[in-house]
């Protein structure tokens, strides 16, 4: 098995998500990330955190102007933390965005039952989960 493929085909829903939603992949991630925590605002360095990525990078996200209209920022009142949620606008895109993504998952999935498909997604999760010890081959 050519374990490319799985790059191949992530290419290829950025570009549907892209095509279909206009985020790039950080915007996704943002959305996404709210829209699974209902939306709970967070301190930047808390998302950033829970994203996995250095505040310098969210910063540089957030300034984006289509991220700046999905989102609201606040100071936070106990100290000089920015706070981020999702805003009217983004709450609307994340459910775009997760509408695609349903659209996206049954196409890739037409020729499995929903069982086999079921096991498929599980079995992806496990590889995904096995893919952070690939750091340990060194």
């Amino acid at each position: 098995m050519d374990v490319l493929f799985f790059s191949t085909i992530a290419d290829q829903i950025k570009k549907e998500i892209n095509h279909k939603c206009g985020l790039n992949i950080s915007q996704t991630r943002i959305l996404l990330f709210f829209d699974d925590t209902n939306n709970k605002a967070l301190a930047m360095g808390k998302l950033a955190e829970a994203l996995n990525i250095s505040l310098s990078t969210l910063s540089r996200q957030l300034q984006q102007k289509k991220t700046k209209s999905l989102i609201e920022i606040t100071r936070s009142e106990k100290d000089s933390s920015k706070i981020v949620k999702l805003s009217s606008e983004g709450i609307k895109k994340a459910e775009e965005l997760k509408n695609t993504l349903s659209k996206i998952e049954s196409l890739l999935f037409i020729s499995l039952d929903s069982d086999a498909s079921s096991l498929f997604v599980k079995q992806l999760y496990e590889i995904a989960q096995a893919s952070s010890s690939l750091d340990d081959l060194q």
